[in-house]
C-alpha cells in the first residue's frame, strides 16, 4: 500500500510529463519550451526511480529512471541559459559538462545505491566519495544557474517576463538546491522516512505552481519580445532626451553603463526605461541595445582613416567594452565580419 510520499511522486510524475507533453505539442520549435520539457523529463525521472526499487522491473528500466534524474541539474542550467542570455547557442562542450555529470552520477549509482540495494556491504571511502560527488556537481551547477538568473534579469527589457521568469526559475532552482543538499546530508540520517515524506508533497506543490505559472503566462514565458509598433511613446521629450543621450552625449562610451544609471540620466523610472528600450526601440535585452550603439561606433572607427593609427583593443575600450574578446564576439555576431576584417588596409 502506497503512503503519502508514494502517492505524491505518482501525481507528481504524471503531472511533470502531461506538462512536457503540452510544451511539446504547442511550443515544440520553442527553445525555451524544449529545456522546460528537458527539466521536466529528468524531474519525471527522479520521482518515478525511488517506486521503481524494491518491485520486479528490469533493472535496465531501473537505471533508465536513475539517467533520466541525474540530467535534472544540469538541465536546469541549461534553462537558466536560455531564459536570461539571447545569444546562448548550445556548444560541443556543453554535452561534455552533461556527460561528466551524468556519467559521475551513474557510476556513483553502479558503486553505492546497487550494492545497497543487493544487500552487499558497501567499501568505506571510495563509496562514500561517489555517493556525495555527483551531488556536489549538482549543486555547482543549480548555484550557477541561480547566479545566471539574477546576472541575466538586470538586462532583462520586459518587465513581466522578468517578474514571471524570476518567480517560475527562482522557486524551481531553489527547491531543487535543497533537495540536492539533503540527498548530502541526510541520504544516512533518521529523519529520512519524515524528510521523504516532505519531499514528495512540497514536490508536487512546486510543480502544480510552476505549471499554473508557465500555463498562465505562456505567450510571455515562451515568446520572444517583439516591437510593438503601435504602442504611443510613453513620452516623446523623454524619448529624444535617450535618443540625445545615445547619439550626441554617447554615453554609451562609459564602462559598465547600468540602466539604472541611464534611467536616472534620462530621467525616469527604471522600468519605464526598460519598457520603452523594449516596445519602442525592439530590443530584447539592455546589453543588445548598448551593443547597437557601440558596435556602430566602432565600425565608424575602423573605417576612418584619421583613426587607422589606433589598434583595435584601443577601439574597442574607447567605445566601452571591457574586454577585447567580448567586442570581437560582438562585432563578429552583428556585422558579420571580424574588426580586423573591416578595418581598411593602412
Amino acid at each position: 500500500m502506497w503512503g503519502v510520499a508514494e502517492a505524491c511522486r505518482i501525481a507528481a510524475t504524471i503531472l511533470a510529463l502531461l506538462i512536457a507533453a503540452v510544451l511539446l505539442r504547442d511550443h515544440a520549435r520553442d527553445r525555451s519550451a524544449r529545456a522546460s520539457v528537458f527539466v521536466l523529463v529528468g524531474v519525471a525521472g527522479h520521482l518515478i526511480t525511488p517506486l521503481l526499487l524494491g518491485t520486479q522491473v528490469p533493472l535496465a528500466l531501473v537505471r533508465g529512471a536513475v539517467l533520466l534524474s541525474l540530467t535534472v541539474p544540469f538541465a536546469f542550467w541549461l534553462l537558466a541559459q536560455v531564459h536570461f542570455d539571447d545569444e546562448f547557442a548550445p556548444a560541443p562542450f556543453h554535452a561534455a559538462i552533461l556527460l561528466l555529470v551524468v556519467g559521475v552520477g551513474f557510476t556513483g549509482w553502479l558503486i553505492d545505491v546497487e550494492p545497497r540495494l543487493a544487500g552487499s556491504m558497501r567499501p568505506g571511502g571510495v563509496s562514500d566519495f561517489w555517493a556525495i560527488a555527483p551531488r556536489l556537481l549538482g549543486v555547482g551547477l543549480v548555484v550557477h544557474a541561480l547566479i545566471r538568473t539574477y546576472v541575466g534579469a538586470g538586462s532583462d527589457l520586459v518587465v513581466s517576463r522578468l517578474r514571471l521568469r524570476y518567480a517560475v526559475l527562482i522557486v524551481a532552482g531553489t527547491y531543487i538546491l535543497l533537495v540536492l543538499v539533503a540527498e548530502v546530508f541526510l541520504r544516512d540520517s533518521s529523519a529520512g522516512g519524515v524528510a521523504e515524506q516532505v519531499h514528495g508533497v512540497l514536490l508536487l506543490a512546486t510543480l502544480f505552481s510552476v505549471s499554473f505559472l508557465a500555463f498562465r503566462v505562456s505567450p510571455q514565458l515562451l515568446k520572444p519580445p517583439t516591437l510593438d509598433v503601435s504602442t504611443p511613446a510613453i513620452d516623446p521629450k523623454l524619448v529624444d532626451r535617450l535618443k540625445s543621450l545615445m547619439e550626441v552625449d554617447e554615453v554609451f562610451r562609459e564602462e559598465g553603463l547600468s540602466i539604472g544609471t541611464l534611467a536616472d540620466r534620462v530621467g525616469m523610472p527604471e522600468h519605464k526605461l526598460r519598457d520603452l528600450i523594449n516596445t519602442q526601440l525592439g530590443f530584447k535585452n539592455f546589453n543588445a541595445f548598448l551593443h547597437h550603439y557601440r558596435i556602430r561606433a566602432a565600425q565608424k572607427a575602423l573605417t576612418d582613416p584619421a583613426q587607422a593609427h589606433l589598434g583595435i583593443a584601443e577601439i574597442a575600450y574607447d567605445v566601452g567594452y571591457r574586454s577585447l574578446a567580448t567586442f570581437n564576439k560582438a562585432f563578429k555576431e552583428t556585422i558579420g565580419r571580424t574588426p580586423k576584417e573591416v578595418r581598411e588596409p593602412r
